[in-house]
């Protein structure tokens, strides 16, 4: 069984950012691979072998309610994030872990004005769609082991199939198990087409 953790799901989800763990869920599946998604909330729940952790974006109102717990668990997160374990922080998930040292040595500096817009991020040989708002001054895209952070906002990893099956493979390898190919041929197809349409959507709003 492969256990995706999720960060506190019922306050950092402002933008979807669930769906990224789900599309996880459901490609293991199509694969043959049994998952569970599990909600992590304190430092014990994170000692429960997870294969991922998922930490999502919230508001300012569920980052005050989360804090002082948040703060308690960023020690064994960074041992986590040092370990291997795979993992993907989405935007003002991103700043809090370093704010809290779960993350390395990136120092998070406020831009002189918001910015609110598609944007695709070129990434080695292939390229990440999605949408930035943000008012820091940090990588769009970073990684560090296996752990993958992202300003941009929501369920990166539904739009992104390149990166989302670096995230699968990094799962597969850290849970000793081998990435079968998509055993449901027809939904892989569906999935691909709907992905081509969100990229010619979003490709035109990005470059106005």
């Amino acid at each position: 069984m492969i256990r995706l953790g999720v960060l506190f799901p019922q306050h950092l989800n402002l933008n979807g950012d669930l769906g990224n763990a789900e599309v996880i869920a459901k490609q293991l599946e199509w694969r043959g691979l049994a998952t569970e998604i599990v909600a992590v909330e304190t430092v014990s729940d994170l000692s429960n072998s997870l294969d991922f952790i998922l930490v999502g974006h919230g508001s300012t109102a569920a980052w005050a309610a989360i804090e002082t717990r948040l703060r308690s668990m960023a020690p064994s997160l960074r041992k986590l994030i040092t370990s291997g374990t795979p993992g993907l922080a989405i935007s003002t998930g991103f700043e809090k872990l370093l704010e809290h040292g779960a993350l390395g040595n990136l120092d998070v500096r406020k831009l002189p004005e918001r910015i609110s817009k598609f944007h695709i991020q070129g990434d080695g040989d292939s390229e990440v769609l999605g949408y930035l708002n943000t008012d820091v001054d940090l990588p769009i895209l970073h990684r560090e082991g296996n752990w993958i952070s992202t300003l941009l906002h929501g369920p990166v990893l539904a739009k992104n199939p390149i990166l989302l099956e670096e995230v699968l493979s990094k799962i597969a390898k850290g849970a000793g198990v081998a990435l079968p190919n998509i055993q449901v041929s027809e939904k892989a197809g569906q999935l691909a087409d709907l992905i081509d349409e969100v990229w010619k959507l979003e490709r035109d709003l990005s470059s106005e």
